[in-house]
């Protein structure tokens, strides 16, 4: 009896154990959020869809300390609010203009360790979990390598007590930070936005820094893609451009490029496909209700994880009555070419030929039509038009909803819409449903139906591209100068070149009537800057590091 007792006994304690270590081993998807000393209530705050919280930022000196952190009230309470639900809280130190003081900690191990025992005393102060570092960007011969040293003497005082160590990066070409970070981090926020003004976070964007970052070795488990909660230019909240009249399903307000909640689904995907996290800067700048994007990123991770606990989004309906726009796979519109050629997916901006009613077919299909006529799928056997008067078989289509906040259209032939990826005229012949026959759409506004070619103008197109436009040589070396070469330079219009820092400040202007420019940096501090180049109606801008 006791024997068996004991066998009993032991295999219980074995699948205990078992369990345990499978629930040890299984890395969970982390849910990042920055929330701003400035801006955003705790009691706003979904802490229901977040993992870590990161209260961004604690400004470091050049002596080893820190400026006293804004609102410590506010961080009081979010360590009470957060920990309460199981979210971890991280103070973020330094960003954009705030860090100036590493370039004086790093380089000196006195200072450094001067700095990790003030972080180590705020972390112990606050009862936070870990320090996030925000250096953008460590640049020259030696910042590269100092900003490791430094990494590594925070991650010997964090880690032995149970607190984290990330970092922010820049998206693409960031060889500033070195591979030595990987081991010594617990994951690297990829801060997949800012690389243009009107696209400036694209899908591609994000698969491209994943693919970099991942390129270099960094652990899938450990790569965290960053995601925008703001349009470009000018850095608008997402919640301000909802109180201005943009879709929280569109991509594109006027002149400004966001990204709304299928973008936002479809990068959470793909996080969740080849990283380890999803961040977003910031919470402040979220939706409510329907239109927040922090619950449309919960939506997919609690469908791709199983959580059964969390009801899966509801079926979206086709928007019956609407005027609508469609962005294929490959970042570009649907145009009904006015019924006088096969349709393709591949302009730039939405004007009167992108603009599709939406009708009610009956028995749970719609049609689409573009002035007056109905877009036909031509039953697979041709390319698709928009030339037909009436709406009869195949002009009629199956709306369906993706789980990544896209859509799909099939004909009546059984089907699928393709966009054939803008490279052919579009077709209604596939069997399945991929990346090209997947299309995200925007409600066009009433008074957009007849202004929208004024909305977005030629120079918003052309501002989302850098065309033939060089830079050289970039990153540049400061106190020295760079050459600015025009694309499409037009003799009738001046050139103007504008250089903003990541705290939006114009830190340099310059005007003149020539195709070349040659643009001294002077005085101006190391780190990223976007440039602005303005000739006539086109309008282009470009990264700029100076070193």
């Amino acid at each position: 009896m006791k024997k068996n007792l004991w066998n009993k006994t032991v295999l219980l304690l074995f699948l205990l154990l078992a369990t345990s270590w499978q629930t040890f081993s299984q890395t969970p998807f982390k849910v990042v959020g920055y929330l701003p000393t400035w801006g955003g209530n705790v009691s706003d705050v979904q802490f229901t869809k977040l993992t870590h919280v990161n209260y961004a930022f604690l400004i470091p000196t050049a002596s080893g300390s820190y400026q006293p952190i804004e609102n410590p009230s506010k961080l009081q309470s979010l360590v009470s609010a957060a920990h309460a639900k199981g979210v971890k809280v991280i103070i973020s130190v330094g960003g954009g203009g705030g860090d100036v003081g590493f370039r004086t900690i790093a380089p000196s191990a006195a200072i450094r360790a001067t700095f990790v025992s003030n972080m180590m005393t705020f972390v112990n102060q606050y009862n936070l979990d870990g320090v996030d570092i925000d250096w953008e960007y460590p640049s020259g011969t030696n910042e590269p390598q100092n900003f490791l040293l430094l990494m590594q003497d925070l991650y010997n005082a964090l880690h032995p007590k149970g607190k984290l160590l990330t970092a922010a990066v820049i998206g693409e070409g960031g060889s500033m930070f070195v591979n030595g970070l990987f081991p010594i981090t617990d994951y690297l926020a990829i801060m997949a936005y800012d690389d243009n003004d009107f696209q400036h976070s694209t899908y591609d964007l994000a698969v491209s820094c994943m693919n970099y970052w991942l390129g270099r070795g960094l652990p899938k488990d450990k790569a965290v893609l960053g995601v925008p909660f703001f349009g470009r230019p000018g850095w608008i909240g997402y919640n301000e451009l909802l109180s201005r009249g943009a879709s929280p399903n569109a991509d594109v307000f006027g002149n400004i490029g966001y990204n709304g909640i299928p973008t936002i689904k479809k990068k959470t995907n793909l996080a969740y496909d080849r990283g380890g996290g999803i961040m977003m800067w910031d919470l402040s700048t979220d939706g409510a209700g329907a239109t927040s994007l922090v619950s449309a990123i919960h939506e997919v991770v609690a469908q791709r994880s199983g959580d059964t606990s969390t009801p899966p989004p509801p079926t979206t309906t086709a928007p019956v009555g609407k005027t609508i726009w469609l962005k294929g796979f490959n970042g570009q519109y649907v145009s009904s070419e006015n019924g006088e050629e096969p349709m393709n997916c591949n302009r730039a901006t939405v004007q009167g030929w992108e603009q599709f009613l939406v009708g009610d077919a009956g028995n749970g299909k719609i049609t689409l039509s573009n002035q007056g006529k109905f877009v036909s799928s031509e039953n697979g056997a041709a390319p698709m038009n928009c030339n037909r008067d009436a709406a009869d078989g195949w002009e009629q289509f199956e709306w369906i909803a993706n789980a990544d906040g896209t859509i799909s259209l099939k004909g009546s032939n059984g089907l699928f819409v393709s966009s054939e990826n803008g490279i052919q005229a579009m077709t209604c012949n596939r069997a399945t449903a991929q990346g090209w026959e997947d299309f995200t759409y925007g409600i066009v506004g009433a008074a957009a139906k007849t202004a929208i070619a004024a909305e977005i103008t030629t120079q918003t197109a052309e501002s989302a591209k850098t065309g033939n436009t060089v830079v050289y040589p970039n990153p540049v070396v400061k106190g020295s100068s760079f050459t600015v070469k025009v694309a499409q330079y037009d003799a009738s219009k001046p050139v103007q070149v504008q250089l903003v820092d990541v705290n939006k400040r114009v830190v340099s202007y310059q005007k003149a009537s020539a195709g070349v420019l040659t643009i001294p940096t002077g005085n101006i501090a190391s780190g990223l800057y976007i440039m602005t180049i303005t000739n006539g109606k086109h309008t282009y801008t470009k990264k700029i590091i100076i070193q």
